[in-house]
């Protein structure tokens, strides 16, 4: 074999080296574990990017210097564990290890160490450290991989069956805010969750019980604004024999909620006496029932949700301002549908892909001309709304259609939709344009009697909806409807 041969097989041996060892150190600065290396002169030769991370050092400044150069003092490690296993040659397993580190932080992790061998010789000693601050996070993914595979067996148990991973989102500020509820989801900090009826506040609440170390347990709602004040602190703290009438001993939803999750919908709507006793339960993290002198501790989480802003709230006198602060270390804000409204048909898709498979559908598609007018529509019931509207559709579609259009709208979302389809026919702007009432029909007349009507009992009450439309006997999502199509605001009142 001539030279030129010989050095063509060396430089392809010598480029194959190179690349495997930018392999390994690739894959090393990859995974979550820290690890590092020293050479048999207690030099530093290998410091991966988990390692920057656990000790807020830069590889630059540690790589070529000996430990104790480099870490703060008094530093044992170098003399109990590396230059120990370089003159003895035994390694130390899954060992528990704490100490300061530069910037005065304590870090707790569990190590193990080897020692490497070359022809014989221990010429180094890598060390693989677990820190114990991010074993809970690791835990809780499991955990929440875990319930993807076994998904439904385990919601029938603990009422939880959504995940983080089910929300449906294109839009930027969702996508962000399931990525902190992500990483808030491995803590035990209270969180409420503000959003208007309809958003998703009890998924987001489900998925965050379902990626946290609490997901083994139970998850407990309650919807605050549907129980009258005295049922609701019987349910929520419990009751012992003879504490009032008929009552019995009986375990309140703090105490089911034992190592699991209690989720309290709309906070906002207890009254304040109850939020007092509440907030004494959350400071002393006990309970005690109804009629008992027994304190009992209490080991879940609390997350919360409120349908309107709760600083609002709080200057309205409708929340305590301790309550909220002890409920808000984690606030999650989730945007109504009309201000994400390119997840309008992602989410219509959704959902006709969902009523398919329960109705026995083949539906593929859905026309422009609904989307569009979805588009324009404000949604006030928000995703709660829409997943009702196609639902609804989805009931009028034959078995061999294979496309939601107009024709298939519901007469009460017709209503809805009507003076969309109106205006774009005229090229208005639904949301700012009254609808014409032309004079010489009775149809006409009427529309005119009853725009009188409503106008007057609004100016009676103040410009107040609820009320209005309790005078009136409608709902107030009906009186909404008529105030936009009769073209009445109360700034005309």
């Amino acid at each position: 074999m001539n030279n030129d041969v010989m050095n063509e097989k060396l430089q392809k041996e010598n480029e194959e080296l190179k690349k495997e060892n930018e392999l390994l150190k690739t894959v090393i600065d990859r995974i979550h574990e820290a690890v590092y290396i020293v050479n048999e002169k207690d030099e530093i030769i290998l410091y991966n990017t988990e390692s920057e991370k656990m000790e807020g050092l830069d590889r630059k400044d540690l790589l070529g210097k000996k430990e104790e150069e480099v870490f703060s003092q008094p530093y044992y490690f170098s003399e109990e564990v590396t230059k120990k296993i370089l003159k003895t040659g035994k390694p130390l397993i899954n060992q528990p290890y704490w100490y300061n580190l530069n910037d005065g932080r304590k870090t707790n992790m569990i190590f193990s160490a080897y020692p490497f061998y070359y022809k014989g010789q221990i010429t180094a000693v890598y060390v693989i450290f677990r820190n114990m601050n991010q074993l809970s996070d690791f835990i809780a993914i499991t955990l929440e991989m875990q319930k993807k595979f076994i998904k439904d067996e385990l919601s029938r148990h603990d009422g939880a069956m959504y995940l983080l991973d089910d929300i449906i989102s294109i839009n930027s500020k969702m996508k962000k805010i399931t990525a902190e509820a992500r990483k808030i989801a491995r803590r035990n900090s209270p969180v409420i969750i503000v959003g208007e009826t309809g958003t998703g506040k009890e998924l987001y609440a489900q998925g965050i019980h379902n990626a946290s170390l609490y997901s083994r347990g139970p998850f407990i709602p309650i919807n605050c604004a549907a129980i009258p004040d005295t049922l609701l602190e019987s349910l929520l703290f419990g009751t012992v024999k003879g504490a009032f009438t008929g009552a019995t001993d009986m375990p309140g939803l703090f105490e089911q909620a034992e190592e699991g999750t209690i989720f309290l919908d709309e906070i906002n709507s207890m009254s304040l006496s109850l939020q007092a006793k509440l907030l004494r339960v959350l400071q002393e993290k006990s309970v005690r029932r109804l009629g008992s002198k027994d304190q009992i501790p209490l080991h879940c989480r609390v997350i919360s949700a409120a349908n309107m802003d709760p600083i609002e709230a709080v200057k309205k006198q409708i929340m305590r301002s301790d309550l909220y602060f002890r409920l808000a270390t984690i606030t999650l804000n989730i945007p109504p549908l009309r201000e994400r409204k390119e997840d309008i048909e992602v989410l219509a898709r959704h959902f006709i892909k969902k009523y398919n498979h329960q109705f026995g559908l083949f539906v593929k598609d859905i026309s422009e001309e609904v989307i569009s007018f979805f588009e324009q529509y404000d949604w006030p019931g928000n995703v709660r709304e829409l997943e009702n509207f196609i639902e609804g559709a989805m009931n009028f579609i034959h078995c061999k259609e294979k496309m939601l259009q107009l024709d298939h709208v519901p007469e009460y979302f017709e209503e809805r939709l009507f003076l969309l389809k109106k205006d774009s026919q005229n090229n208005t702007d639904y949301k700012n344009q009254k609808k014409p009432i032309h004079t010489g029909t009775l149809q006409d007349a009427l529309l005119e009697t009853e725009k009188n009507i409503i106008e007057s009992t609004l100016m009676r009450n103040n410009g107040n909806i609820s009320r209005s439309a309790k005078v009136l006997g409608i709902s107030r999502q009906n009186l909404h409807y008529k105030l936009k199509a009769l073209g009445i605001t109360n700034k005309e009142l």
